[in-house]
């Protein structure tokens, strides 16, 4: 018992050291997974040894994880470089016509389209940049833009072949078994969206502003939109991806790498010595922009090595017992109450403190491992949409010109709501 309060004191204080931004979390994590191992009694070398199992293994553990985002932030790079992107928002835009509140469901129609495939900041950044002005210009209010988007790249983001790998290769649960829980959250995501949209154009109207001058990094009058049959065919990439993970329920890696052999099926035209250095040129672009998140999954893999670890579940496992719910009643009352616990990476967000959190009451075994899994997932939902500390909101933010803590605070509320009614699905479903 006393081995697991030492534990939990150690996640209070990396956790509070992280939020004060004292200490960032691509060391404060694997720092909790060598203190932890410590507290645990685990050995410096040996099977179970910190500098031999915990740091080196840990740091691989994730790998079919880090490998499947990367591939998708390549994906992200060429769908930006061959105008698939532009092309499916575009075509959002002028559906919408003169209707401000339709062009903007439409443009974040697009947008959870897109991010079935698309991940990472950088991909943020791409479609939001063209996302964000178009909103912004047909009348909506900064903050429901902001967040309306976000909303929408959450709906993607649940689906996302690479998101769905990350959280399988930390519980051990097979992809397909989560794909319905990844259903359920994309159509919770959605309404979440559409209901900012409402609840911003009842309450504030059209309030016309300008985003934040767009960085020039990438020369726009390079990017072209796609057309023809072919064109069409590309700007499916992300229902081929979707589709090939369903049906045929393979690795996040193969499917991504389907992908971009179909977009590169149906975009090559001209000369292909240069579409080629483009295809590698987005590769190394792509990877550049997985590294942040790569990097904290090093850490994250450290922590469930040090978590796992035999000696580690015996000494903290009489609190985890005494902590861990026994009943779908108590499973949804202790996620719920404690969801807001996700941000700024805390215990409830499973890519981050929250994985040694979601191993350890695994272990007990006290609710069904689908159920417990599935409620980490849907927890996982808020922080990815609004927390002051993730990258994308940072960025969504920026744009429209207000603080990020700002942003995520407009919607804390409904994200709670949000939050509590999908995890008593997911868990009433499974349990």
């Amino acid at each position: 018992m006393v081995t697991g309060i030492v534990v939990v004191l150690i996640f209070i204080v990396i956790a509070a050291l992280m939020i004060a931004k004292k200490l960032p979390t691509v060391l404060a994590l694997p720092l909790m997974a060598i203190l932890i191992g410590f507290a645990a009694g685990l050995p410096l070398k040996g099977e179970e040894g910190i500098l031999t199992n915990v740091i080196p293994q840990g740091a691989l553990k994730l790998s079919g994880t880090y490998v499947a985002i990367l591939f998708s932030c390549w994906l992200s790079r060429i769908l930006y470089r061959t105008g698939v992107s532009a092309t499916i928002i575009k075509k959002a835009a002028e559906f919408g016509g003169d209707k401000p509140f339709i062009v903007s469901l439409l443009l974040c129609a697009a947008s959870v389209f897109l991010f079935t495939v698309l991940y990472g900041t950088g991909a943020v950044a791409m479609v939001g940049a063209i996302v964000l002005p178009i909103m912004l210009s047909v009348g909506v209010p900064p903050l429901t833009a902001c967040n309306a988007f976000l909303a929408a790249m959450t709906a993607g983001y649940v689906i996302n072949p690479a998101n769905i790998a990350a959280l399988t290769n930390i519980t051990g649960v097979a992809q397909s078994d989560l794909y319905l829980t990844a259903g359920i959250l994309t159509a919770f995501s959605c309404v979440f969206c559409v209901g900012i949209l409402w609840w911003g154009f009842r309450k504030k109207g059209k309030k016309y502003a300008f985003s934040a001058e767009i960085s020039n990094d990438n020369d726009d009058e390079e990017i072209e939109t796609v057309k023809g049959f072919r064109g069409f065919l590309a700007c499916m990439t992300p229902v081929v991806v979707v589709l090939v993970m369903l049906i045929f329920k393979l690795d996040a890696i193969v499917v991504f790498m389907i992908g971009i052999l179909w977009l590169m099926l149906m975009t090559f035209k001209g000369n292909w010595s240069k579409y080629c250095s483009m295809i590698v040129q987005s590769c190394y672009e792509g990877f550049k922009e997985g590294a942040p998140t790569v990097s904290l999954l090093f850490g994250i893999g450290m922590l469930i090595s040090a978590m796992t670890a035999p000696t580690t579940q015996a000494a903290i496992q009489p609190f985890m017992e005494a902590i861990t719910p026994t009943s779908a009643v108590a499973l949804i009352l202790f996620v719920c109450l404690l969801s807001p616990g996700g941000l700024y990476r805390g215990p409830f967000n499973i890519m981050g403190l929250g994985a040694g959190l979601a191993v350890s009451m695994l272990a007990v075994n006290a609710v069904p491992v689908l159920a417990l899994s599935a409620a980490f997932y849907a927890a996982f939902r808020w922080p990815t949409q609004s927390c002051p500390t993730s990258t994308q909101v940072v960025w969504a933010a920026n744009f429209v010109g207000y603080d990020p803590t700002t942003a995520a605070m407009k919607v804390f509320w409904p994200n709670w709501i949000v939050t509590a009614l999908s995890v008593i699905v997911v868990v009433l479903i499974y349990i």
